[in-house]
């Protein structure tokens, strides 16, 4: 299949859910249209008739963000419900045990409904689990982040923007979400560094590239039928030469990455710049904010600047 557009699907006089189709460009802004007409005169009411077959006591409330929206859960007879309130209390994705409420970015929801995934915006009205069975929804999606948020269609990755609308027009055999305006991607068998713009920033003639920290990528090359880790900047810039024998994942907490060279363990830091020593002959990773490591057969506790701490 190939994707023509980006659709807004009116089901009814409900509000407008944001999923694909294989519909014209003309046909989806007819859709859109629509949709428009249909919401100014038909306004939506919201209910909490679905809330009411649930012990108020049992719903649990998470913190609402800027726009008062708010995910709700709660389980029932062993079986597990997701939705969304908005700011006065009001039901707005119902309770379900058939959806996951994935991210709620302003006015805007990504929830997963059973194997697909779909863009809600909140602030048009309340929607039922019919409305979200009608639309065909994306393989898988992920949040908005810099402005653009990454879609899978039939394995053909590609990033849609604020308005769901495609972002520009190439797809990627695999892709990574934006952060600080960088993403990684894969095209023609080949990692690329991506702007939000489209724009290929750099190739990355590596065997393998892996997300790290917001700052930087691992990259692995087969050297002497070994593999060997180094790190590139977000501009594609090697930081450090292939030297790693192994390292480990990004610590967001301490800001910390584990690597090992020559039989020795020590710490990169976020933009991979050695910060603790190789030297332990063995480093487990950093757990709530320390690491127990072993030095010349003595096993302590450090803290992310490599000082040694108290049990």
């Amino acid at each position: 299949m190939i994707l023509r557009s980006i659709i807004a699907t009116v089901v009814m006089s409900t509000p407008l859910l944001l999923g694909c189709s294989e519909e014209s460009k003309f046909q989806a802004s007819a859709n859109n249209d629509q949709g428009k007409n249909a919401r100014r005169s038909e306004p939506l009411q919201t209910s909490n008739a679905n809330m009411q077959s649930f012990a108020p006591s049992t719903i649990r409330t998470e913190p609402r963000n800027e726009r008062g929206f708010a995910k709700i859960s709660t389980r029932k007879d062993e079986v597990y419900y997701e939705g969304i309130v908005d700011a006065q209390g009001d039901e707005v994705v119902p309770l379900s045990s058939r959806l996951l409420v994935n991210d709620i970015t302003g006015a805007l929801a990504l929830i997963q409904f059973e194997r697909k995934f779909l863009f809600v915006p909140l602030d048009a009205g309340s929607y039922s689990e019919g409305d979200f069975a009608s639309v065909v929804g994306f393989q898988y999606a992920q949040p908005h982040r810099c402005g653009l948020a990454l879609v899978c269609v039939n394995d053909s990755w590609f990033y849609i923007n604020s308005e769901c609308q495609r972002a520009f027009e190439a797809s990627f055999q695999f892709a990574e979400s934006f952060h600080q305006n960088r993403a990684l991607v894969m095209l023609d068998d080949k990692y690329r560094i991506l702007e939000t713009d489209g724009n290929i920033v750099a190739e990355l003639n590596y065997d393998q590239v892996s997300p790290q920290s917001d700052w930087c990528w691992q990259v692995i090359n087969k050297k002497n039928g070994k593999y060997k880790s180094g790190f590139v900047d977000l501009d594609g810039n090697q930081i450090t030469d292939l030297i790693f024998d192994n390292v480990g994942y990004y610590d967001p907490e301490v800001k910390r990455i584990r690597v090992y060279m020559d039989e020795r363990f020590g710490f990169v830091d976020e933009r991979a710049k050695l910060v603790i020593p190789l030297k332990y002959e063995y480093a487990r990773p950093f757990d709530r904010g320390t690491a127990r490591v072993t030095l010349d057969g003595r096993t302590f506790l450090i803290d992310p600047s490599g000082n040694e701490v108290p049990e």
